[in-house]
């Protein structure tokens, strides 16, 4: 090949280079406009409660991974107590938390209440009437807390955010306001979702109401049950949960009534799932996504590491949970009794910390770090939603203590597919502790309907998280009206406009049987009747 040839080669092979770096560049700049594009500013509003910022915190960790500004708004509670237990450091840039400036006697109200309500569940007595005398102002301290730092809803507002995930319990529905003064759609999410609120079809012969002791098998007298429950539940509900006046703050909600907000939700995010949660018919608005906080475990601290380590036998984990923080002492004494009795090795969360015997208590603890440990054979837990999947997702038996609320219910599913037991600490002996604990441990069949729940938990193509993620970006993208069904009145909800024609039909149709029964009968006594001579 000649010299010019060979410069001729160079140059056409150089141009090449440099289309193909061009094309590189251009490619690099479109992929970062579509990034940037598509990047949303999601605004989370959890519960006043560290396990509820829990649950919705993990959705927004996942949105943040997808490149997603996130801003929590917490109220009430302490959000660095949920926030330190995820790593969100290398989201500095798109993450931050966002509390309104409150009074001193606006957060002792909204303890005093809770610990009051703690001890009442405790005490099992006076309950229901607590409740009715103490949710409105409760609900109004609620409300009135969220929109009393107005820099904080200017911040709000100038942020301009695309959509809103709001904690959907039924004491916090005021809450949904704030999507609603800042104009933007909002998600629903919580460990239970009224299928009320979310426009679901009636279903009381096979999902039970939260509120009553029965399983998804139910006899008929259970199912009638179920079904008058269902029919008086919006009337407690507005009975008992009452409408919080916030026009002083917005015009936008002079007329809103804060307890129907949660069905104006684009989505519904429920922590929950079909094969412990029983199944259930769904609208596509109506996601279950069951397990939001458990994840593999991360490594233990080294004093923890070596204690469960050195556990021949193996180890017990007791907890009962974030909210509750006051547990009786005779509570405490028969659950410690009972574990002094066994050999395994008991680590137990609770206001102290020392080591006695064969337990270990502490006040904090990685609960699903621990979980995930070999050496754990038991979990004995209140069952709150968190800790039933945490427990789930690592195959550990569980024991249910139920307080109340939905823990109950978690109870008597527990026992139904065999992954566990329930008893109750309120009202049981030592005795009955230390039985329920030895029949679930090394129980082999319980061991097996575990590891069963806990590999259909994780034989998905998505975690929870980032299913509920991925929602949460079609129905920014799309909205969420293609997936909702039409509104429909109660009355139309459970058939009733349907069942009146049909028994109008059928009344109208043996009453005209009757009538030319009872003609056709007249005529033929008159032709019967004897005529006079």
């Amino acid at each position: 090949m000649t010299g010019r040839r060979r410069w001729m080669a160079y140059v056409r092979g150089q141009r090449f280079e440099d289309m193909l770096d061009n094309m590189r560049m251009t490619l690099t700049s479109i992929l970062a406009i579509v990034t940037c594009a598509s990047a949303a500013k999601v605004l989370l509003i959890p519960g006043p409660a560290v396990s509820h910022c829990l649950e919705t915190l993990a959705v927004g960790k996942e949105l943040l991974k997808r490149g997603h500004d996130v801003t929590v708004f917490a109220h009430l509670f302490d959000a660095k107590a949920c926030i330190n237990r995820w790593d969100l450091s290398k989201f500095k840039s798109k993450f931050k938390t966002l509390s309104p400036a409150l009074d001193p006697d606006v957060i002792q109200k909204h303890n005093t209440f809770f610990e009051q309500t703690e001890k009442v569940m405790m005490d099992g007595t006076g309950l229901l009437k607590m409740l009715i005398f103490m949710i409105k102002p409760v609900i109004t301290n609620l409300c009135h807390s969220a929109f009393s730092d107005q820099n904080v809803l200017n911040e709000l507002q100038e942020d301009k955010y695309d959509l809103a995930v709001v904690e959907g319990l039924p004491m916090t529905g005021c809450i949904f306001s704030i999507p609603v003064y800042l104009g933007i759609p909002y998600a629903a999410t919580g460990s239970f979702i009224d299928p009320q609120d979310a426009m679901m079809p009636l279903q009381t012969t096979l999902f039970p109401s939260l509120f009553l002791p029965y399983s998804n098998d139910m006899t008929f007298p259970e199912r009638f049950i179920n079904t008058i429950t269902y029919f008086l539940n919006p009337l407690i509900k507005y009975a008992i949960i009452h409408s919080i006046d916030l026009s002083s703050y917005s015009e936008k909600l002079k007329t809103v009534d804060t307890r129907n907000l949660i069905k104006d939700s684009v989505l519904f995010l429920e922590n929950s799932d079909y094969f412990i949660d029983y199944p259930k018919a769904l609208f596509p608005n109506f996601l279950q996504v069951g397990g939001l906080t458990a994840s593999p475990s991360n490594p233990l601290p080294e004093d923890l590491r070596k204690y469960i380590d050195g556990a021949r036998d193996g180890v017990i984990l007791v907890t009962f949970g974030s909210v509750l923080k006051h547990v009786p002492q005779r509570v405490v004494e028969r659950m410690t009794n009972a574990m002094a009795r066994l050999e395994q090795r008991i680590l137990f969360k609770h206001n102290n910390e020392e080591l006695k015997g064969n337990i270990k208590t502490m006040k904090w603890i990685p609960q699903n770090d621990v979980l995930g440990h070999p050496n754990v054979k038991l979990f004995v837990s209140h069952c709150g939603k968190n800790s039933l999947w945490e427990g789930i997702y690592h195959a550990v038996p569980i024991i249910c203590t139920p307080f109340g609320t939905d823990a109950v219910s978690t109870g008597i599913k527990v026992m139904k597919y065999g992954v566990g037991s329930s008893v109750n600490i309120l009202q049981g002996t030592t005795e009955e502790i230390f039985q329920t604990v030895q029949a679930v441990l090394g129980n082999k069949t319980i061991e097996q309907n575990m590891k069963t729940m806990s590999a259909i938990m994780r034989d998905r193509s998505e975690t929870p998280s980032q299913r509920a993620a991925s929602a949460v970006e079609h129905v920014i993208k799309y909205g969420g009206d293609h997936m909702r069904p039409p509104e429909v009145d109660f009355l139309s909800s459970i058939y009733a406009d349907v069942w009146l024609i049909i028994f109008v039909f059928h009344f109208l149709l043996v009453s005209g049987v009757i009538f030319i029964c009872r003609k056709c009968w007249s005529i033929r006594k008159g032709f019967n009747k004897p005529k006079a001579d």
